[in-house]
């Protein structure tokens, strides 16, 4: 079933039409730049792409799970746990609302 994202950082895609189905997981982490806060993730329909969590952590502001994560620099040992991106410190990212994040991205380059 195809529904609109509507969580975690994703209501500017809601807003914008943007559709996806809900549920996914993610198989494993192919690929971090920690310089970039680029992470390649793999899902397990096979879906393939590269999120930019740059806006989240080169900005952390009032977040105290981003900071620690910064502080102990442990952007490069995130893991997948339960189908979502995990840090060792608790910190979690749902993947549905990171899938949408690469998608819209992927939109965008398609439209340039």
């Amino acid at each position: 079933m195809l529904r609109r994202v509507a969580s975690l950082g994703a209501s500017r895609l809601w807003r914008e039409g943007v559709s996806m189905k809900l549920g996914t997981h993610i198989k494993r982490i192919v690929a971090i730049d920690p310089e970039r806060y680029r992470i390649r993730l793999e899902y397990t329909d096979g879906f393939r792409g590269t999120v930019d969590l740059s806006a989240t952590f080169a900005s952390p502001g009032r977040r105290p799970l981003v900071l620690e994560i910064l502080r102990g620099q442990l952007f490069s040992r995130c893991f997948v746990e339960g189908g979502a991106l995990a840090w060792p410190n608790g910190y979690e990212l749902c993947p549905d609302a990171l899938r949408a994040m690469m998608s819209e991205r992927r939109r965008r380059r398609r439209a340039a």
